[in-house]
């Protein structure tokens, strides 16, 4: 038997979107009676720029929910940026009204989208001693293998209930275990199977190792940068599943595993 706490982990997500690194300014021309481009795509964090040059007609820019607005004058140049995504509808209101249809009034549609980020990469600089911070005895030896896109893990853990005091063992603690793990990985998750080795004696070559695979049994490690992970794991005859979240023990493959990610 093996000591996995089923521990129920509070995963959180962002909702709100990344402003973009590199913010662009957009131009837009007012010209009369129509805008130039009347239609945009932009990123979160992105600029408008409208700019009415003299002409003799006044002009504006008005939201069609009239939430923001420009001055409404024959000369202007009227920024505004936007931090969230959205559909926008404008119009000049002395030209046009809210609705109207921009190919032939004085209307615009701005299209903010959220800006991606690239996906987080298993790479070889991940090779390390993981564990989870609240039990700090009980963690993993995870080896990644990029020629060939494999994941190696090793889980020492204990039983799941503490054997009586007058049980000994030949060498170290009797409630010890260990689980292996062996799988592909794709992008930033690792789905393996889990082995178990039993049969042996200490420094021994009889009686040979015996290492069947738990039937159904798996282990799951997805990175949410290079030095969080969340490992799942789920040992359907045994009855026991959950997620533990770790880290490294030591930081010293955290700038390498960083510079191999993708720009």
């Amino acid at each position: 038997m093996l000591k996995l706490r089923s521990r129920s982990f509070l995963s959180f997500f962002l909702l709100t979107f990344p402003v973009a690194v590199f913010a662009a300014t957009h131009d837009v021309a007012v010209m009369d009676n129509f805008f130039s481009p009347n239609d945009l795509t932009i990123n979160v964090g992105d600029t408008v720029r409208w700019t009415n040059p003299p002409s003799g007609n006044p002009h504006d820019v008005t939201a069609d929910n009239f939430t923001w607005a420009s001055e409404t004058s024959t000369e202007f140049i009227f920024s505004k940026t936007f931090d969230t995504v959205e559909e926008i509808l404008y119009h000049c209101t002395v030209h046009s009204a809210p609705g109207g249809n921009r190919d032939l009034r004085m209307n615009g549609r701005i299209t903010v989208e959220g800006v991606s980020t690239p996906p987080f990469l298993i790479n070889d600089a991940l090779s390390d001693a993981w564990y989870f911070p609240e039990t700090t005895g009980q963690g993993f030896l995870i080896i990644v293998w990029e020629t060939r896109k494999l994941v190696f893990l090793a889980w020492y853990t204990y039983d799941t209930e503490r054997p009586p005091e007058d049980v000994s063992a030949v060498l170290g603690e009797p409630g010890h275990r260990w689980l292996t793990a062996l799988g592909p990985y794709e992008g930033d998750t690792a789905l393996m199977d889990v082995f178990l080795s039993q049969g042996m004696i200490f420094d021994s070559a009889e009686p040979p190792v015996d290492t069947q695979a738990y039937e159904g049994a798996t282990i799951e490690v997805v990175w949410t940068n290079c030095n969080e992970a969340v490992v799942t794991y789920d040992i359907p005859t045994l009855g026991l599943s959950g997620e533990i979240p770790v880290e490294r023990s030591v930081l010293d493959h955290v700038a390498a595993c960083e510079a191999a990610q993708p720009q």
